[in-house]
């Protein structure tokens, strides 16, 4: 289906159910009668229709429209006041998902059955210059079969490719604080996909635990609380706060000790006994501290959690059936 505006006249859309609401209209459930399809139809009152955000995230939707793992724009038309706007239908997004079926973890398994399809659709974005900048269960969508995809584009930042790994300046607070990069909390205004790479870890674990590892309802308590978690060292700590206050003035960190975990793997380690050394590995590969020592995307789907065995094969050959 292309993206040009329909015959606003004709019932092509049938709907079914409101299926959620926000401040900027509802989404409904819908039979698309044209093609037989069902969908979801984003419903913006006219008081929303140029927002950054929106116009943002049109824009970045047509030129992410050819990778499985991030929702695709179907349509757009306009009925009088109201701006519609036709995606795929999922049946859940991520936290619905494991709240009904997986409270406590998806599994060794099938945390790696979704979590490939998760970097697979933010390496695609990567490589074509966005930043999600807000990746959480939420924002992930999964069909009754399994297949993922990345939606929510409203808050993305698309970069030109000379700058991609230039940190520009940015705008900071944005995100959702469980699942901010430590940077994002201090309010660093320069900063790029590696901050995606950190939120891939915090939902690695929740995917593997079925909650949300580090929970703060401030930006500050948040941060504190990832340092001690994971045992972050003074130099560490000093090191981001200096790198941050060259570029933007931030209030000073009073720094935290832990004399008992000495990086990310041992806290893992000690806070996942159970976990697999593979997994251990790529968790802490997202989660480094310092942005620059944390993997890309591409190199995260080369890493042994993938890789070995005989995983990439059969999950190749079972994709066509969850499309």
């Amino acid at each position: 289906m292309s993206s040009k505006i329909v015959n606003l006249h004709s019932n092509r859309y049938k709907p079914i159910e409101v299926i959620g609401q926000g401040s900027y209209g509802i989404v409904m459930k819908c039979k698309d009668q044209l093609t037989n399809e069902v969908v979801a139809i984003k419903k913006i009152t006219d008081s929303y229709f140029y927002m950054p955000e929106v116009l943002r995230e049109f824009m970045i939707l047509k030129i992410l429209n050819k990778h499985i793992n991030v929702i695709r724009l179907l349509n757009i038309f306009r009925i009088k006041s109201c701006l519609y706007i036709v995606f795929p239908y999922m049946d859940y997004n991520m936290c619905q998902y494991i709240n009904k079926y997986h409270p406590n973890g998806l599994g060794y398994d099938l945390t790696k059955e979704f979590m490939i399809q998760i970097i697979s659709g933010i390496d695609y974005m990567h490589r074509n210059y966005v930043v999600h900048r807000d990746i959480k269960p939420e924002n992930i969508l999964i069909t009754k079969n399994g297949l993922i995809k990345i939606c929510d584009l409203g808050i993305s930042k698309m970069l030109c490719a000379l700058s991609f790994k230039a940190e520009p300046i940015m705008t900071p607070d944005m995100g959702t604080i469980w699942y901010q990069a430590p940077e994002m909390l201090l309010g660093t205004q320069k900063y790029g996909p590696e901050i995606d790479i950190w939120s891939l870890g915090i939902v690695f674990i929740q995917c593997t635990s079925g909650h949300p590892i580090i929970t703060q309802e401030t930006s500050i308590e948040q941060y504190q609380s990832i340092v001690k978690f994971f045992g972050v060292s003074i130099k560490d700590q000093k090191y981001l706060n200096r790198k941050i206050k060259k570029i933007n003035k931030v209030v000073s960190i009073k720094y935290i000790r832990n004399n008992t975990l000495k990086n990310v793997r041992m806290a893992l380690n000690s806070n996942f006994p159970q976990w697999p050394i593979d997994l251990i590995e790529i968790v802490s590969k997202c989660l480094e501290f310092i942005p620059s020592k944390r993997k890309t995307t591409k190199s995260l789907l080369k890493t042994s959690y993938f890789v070995n065995g005989t995983f990439l094969k059969s999950f190749k050959d079972n994709l066509n059936n969850k499309l």
